[in-house]
């Protein structure tokens, strides 16, 4: 039964929303820009943009000659700094008209973003949270992808409501980007996103592990904030335990006991090999039940001193820590070692689910479960040795279909062509 809400929704807004769309003028040179909510929380933006799809596409976009005369509708969370914004992208390109649109942090466009889409035939969103229903057939609306699967999304599909959300997607989204035939079929089967929508073109973010390392690198800027030598750079992206809250025991940022002894030899290690280990929690996780370190070579990210975003970083990491994150099929491309913190595997397995069983089939890299693994599986990899490579590789072949650094272009060439 319809509640009154989804009643007046569906037969007085949706219409009449749609009436105002038929009725507003369009031009293939308008394109709506939507990027991810979380980018409030971690300080991504147009300008520090090298985490989020849509972002990252604005910006290759800017510097493409062939989009002057373009206009840009861009949704922001930062209201501000809207001037900076606007300075920022008539320094690249005075010949694109960027319009920046205020937005609270929120999964569904006010009505003055749906006014802005409306004049547009082209629309990009960083993922299929947002409701562009009242879309005509005529405009072009492209999810961009927010990962590859790695943890499981299937929870609603026993839910009543999942024959909702399939409507709800389908008629939302022209197409939805990913990176390779099997992120394709897993998301298409979660989401309920026909599969004919689905593109393996790639991600915008991952094109910046094709680029060369700027001189400013943050390795060198973290080496004179710290005034520690920084060679090498660990990266820890703990993914988000929503059973962890202000009321649990305290514990290390590895989820596993660490004492002093522990942290000491993990210390050594990197002062031996000149290295540095960030870790980055998710925007969501409750940060008061983790006991940050003292250590010089350990460092949370929200700590450091400077303007950086997660794939900026690990476009210069040298070893990367994780568990159930899509991250690691994104830093595949770098080719480097990686670690799987798998503290917590049996609790995360039974409460949230993996796509894959048994899960060691697409881990190409050391799996650990407490301090002296940990500190085995760093040292082993930091001195340069890398027992994973070859499976690294194949992992990398199934999951990432394109390894040219080109995604943003291809996106461009596909969806604005068609």
């Amino acid at each position: 039964m319809q509640t009154i809400r989804q009643y007046i929704s569906l037969h007085i807004i949706h219409p009449c929303l749609r009436i105002i769309n038929r009725c507003t003028p369009k031009s293939g040179k308008n394109i709506f820009f939507l990027p991810h909510h979380n980018c409030k929380h971690d300080n991504y933006d147009v300008i520090n943009y090298g985490a989020d799809n849509t972002l990252c596409l604005i910006n290759y976009m800017l510097r493409e000659k062939r989009y002057n005369g373009y206009t840009f509708y861009i949704v922001h969370y930062e209201k501000e700094r809207e001037q900076e914004y606007i300075s920022y992208c008539r320094q690249i390109n005075p010949a694109v008209n960027c319009i920046f649109l205020y937005a609270a942090v929120t999964q569904r466009p006010v009505f003055k973003h749906l006014i802005a889409f409306y004049h547009c035939q082209y629309a990009f969103a960083s993922d299929v949270y947002y409701n562009f229903t009242s879309k005509l057939r005529s405009q072009t609306v492209t999810s961009l992808g927010y990962f590859t699967p790695f943890k499981s999304d299937d929870r609603h599909l026993t839910d009543k409501r999942f024959d909702q959300l399939r409507d709800y997607y389908n008629r939302s989204y022209s197409y939805q980007i990913t990176t390779s035939k099997i992120s394709s079929h897993i998301q298409c089967v979660d989401k309920g996103l026909y599969w004919s929508r689905h593109l393996a073109l790639g991600f915008p973010r991952n094109d910046i592990f094709y680029a060369p390392v700027p001189d400013n690198s943050i390795a060198g800027q973290l080496a004179a904030y710290l005034q520690i030598p920084v060679k090498k750079i660990i990266l820890y992206t703990p993914t988000y335990r929503d059973y962890d809250t202000s009321e649990s025991e305290k514990r290390s940022v590895f989820g596993f006991a660490m004492d002093k002894t522990s942290m000491a030899s993990l210390s050594a290690v990197m002062d031996k090999e000149e290295a540095i280990l960030i870790y980055k929690l998710h925007p969501w996780q409750e940060q008061s039940c983790i006991i940050d370190s003292d250590s010089k070579r350990l460092l949370n990210y929200r700590n450091i001193p400077f303007t950086c975003n997660l794939y900026s970083l690990m476009a210069e990491t040298d070893v990367l820590i994780t568990d159930y994150t899509s991250t690691y099929f994104d830093f595949l491309h770098r080719n480097k070692p990686v670690i799987f913190n798998f503290y917590d595997l049996e609790r995360y397995e039974s409460l949230r689910g993996l796509s894959y069983q048994p899960v060691e089939c697409i881990t190409a890299g050391h799996i650990v479960t407490n301090a002296t693994e940990m500190i085995t599986a760093v040292q082993e990899l930091l001195s340069g040795k890398d027992p994973y490579r070859e499976k690294r590789s194949e992992i990398h072949r199934l999951f990432n279909y394109h390894h040219d650094g080109n995604s943003a272009k291809r996106i461009c060439q596909q969806i604005l062509a068609k």
